[in-house]
């Protein structure tokens, strides 16, 4: 008699890798779930808890229209200090106060404040995702990046502009990703219109001969510096270029929890003068600008993934060059960090892939952990943690020096992405590209 052959139903390590997948998509909706739960319930909390910086700049902009004083005397000790709670923007941040200013209550505009950088966060997110491309291999791990990322909440804390500006830079580095400058110099002109230091990213234009956008960027420039001048007026539009922006651009490092900048941790850590720990800090910053600049010039006609970590990559160097770097700044950290990871995702090297992959994680664990409270008995939101829903609370030094550590994160994202655009293009896929 012949023998029977016997019947397979496929390896045993291929059955074990299907009996996986429906394991790890339960483990996702779970995680998706709870950092859901997390960012809402946060978010809502605020609410109760009361907002911070918004409010400070709703009664300067009413103040305007009693006095016509917008901008502080600074000769004042108390407007020079960094982070001092008066109105040092733009102009053009004040054009926009103005018509919320005459609602009176200022509740129903804080309200819809906070329900716009929600909506504004969520649309930053999905434009990366889908100009990155990568499919749901990218988007999953990168929206739970997200709805996990601790300085949103410090920036909806503060009402502060972070999130319209975060949302600009996806905006913009969208369109440069199409190759459509004109939008993307429009986009990054507004950022920089709102607070000034989205200006430094011009320097990436320049170093990828996006000339077109740099172009767009100046005309877009001076006609909302036009608007400005018509609408706040002369003489507080003088006060601002003559003394209140040489005052910024003289600031020298605070050295409190909530400035992350590389020159409050030589402040620190060296016990150096605060003047001296900025020039100090932009000494070593300067030849990674510049090394940045060469990098970004020599890959500016490559694979894509040269634009997100180079676009990426001068996000961070900004922070870094900045003396004081507040914690809801790095917010916008999210685009070199989610940059990363879509390469790292692409690469075909397992090694590879799972070194960078693990520099996504070193750089992401600190900005897991929450700035906003200053007194040390304040219950909520200080010293929350993400795990456990965020219902669990850490000792306060424990946490504060977990906070401490999140200026590794800025000097990671700008140095990592900078070492791979040093070297020559290799073997990852273009964003967009079908992935097996």
């Amino acid at each position: 008699m012949n023998a029977q052959p016997e019947k397979t139903t496929g390896s045993a390590p291929g059955r074990d890798r299907a009996g996986l997948f429906p394991a790890l998509q339960v483990g996702i909706a779970a995680l998706a779930a709870v950092s859901l739960f997390h960012l809402f319930r946060n978010a809502h909390a605020l609410l109760a808890t009361g907002f911070v910086d918004l409010p400070i700049f709703l009664r300067q902009a009413a103040q305007f229209l009693e006095s016509g004083a917008l901008y502080p005397d600074m000769g004042q000790a108390d407007a020079v200090a960094p982070a001092a709670a008066v109105y040092k923007f733009p102009p053009l941040f004040a054009v926009l106060l103005l018509p919320l200013v005459r609602f009176g209550d200022p509740a129903p505009v804080l309200f819809a404040h906070w329900l716009a950088q929600i909506l504004l966060f969520v649309a930053a997110v999905a434009i990366v995702c889908r100009a990155f491309g990568g499919g749901l291999r990218f988007a999953v791990p990168a929206a739970l990046l997200a709805l996990n990322f601790e300085p949103f909440l410090e920036t909806l804390w503060r009402l502060q502009l972070e999130t319209p500006i975060l949302a600009l830079l996806a905006i913009a580095l969208g369109c440069l990703l199409r190759r459509r400058e004109e939008p993307a110099g429009v986009a990054l002109a507004l950022a920089a219109s709102l607070k000034l230091y989205p200006a430094f990213l011009v320097l990436y234009l320049v170093a990828t001969r996006r000339f077109r956008a740099v172009v767009w960027f100046a005309g877009t420039s001076l006609m909302l510096f036009v608007v400005g001048w018509i609408v706040i007026g002369t003489e507080q539009n003088v006060a601002f270029y003559t003394a209140v922006l040489p005052q910024l651009l003289a600031e020298s490092p605070l050295p409190t929890t909530e400035n992350v900048g590389l020159a409050r941790y030589l402040q620190t850590l060296l016990d150096l003068d605060p003047s001296l720990s900025k020039r100090v800090a932009q000494l070593l910053v300067a030849p990674l600008i510049l090394l940045g600049v060469w990098a970004a010039h020599r890959r500016r006609e490559a694979d894509l993934h040269g634009a997100t970590l180079g676009f990426g990559m001068f996000v961070a160097l900004m922070l870094l060059w900045m003396p004081n770097c507040w914690v809801n700044y790095q917010l916008l950290l999210l685009v070199p960090l989610l940059a990363l990871l879509r390469y790292a995702l692409s690469c075909e090297e397992n090694r590879e892939r799972r070194v960078l992959l693990t520099v996504v994680a070193l750089a992401y664990v600190p900005l897991l952990f929450y700035w906003p409270c200053r007194a040390p008995d304040v219950a909520w939101p200080c010293a929350q943690t993400p795990l456990f829903l965020g219902l669990v609370a850490l000792p306060r030094g424990l946490h504060d020096a977990l906070v401490a550590t999140r200026g590794i994160s800025t000097l990671a994202l700008a140095l990592v992405p900078l070492a791979l655009l040093l070297r020559p293009p290799q073997g990852a896929a273009a964003p967009g590209a079908a992935e097996a």
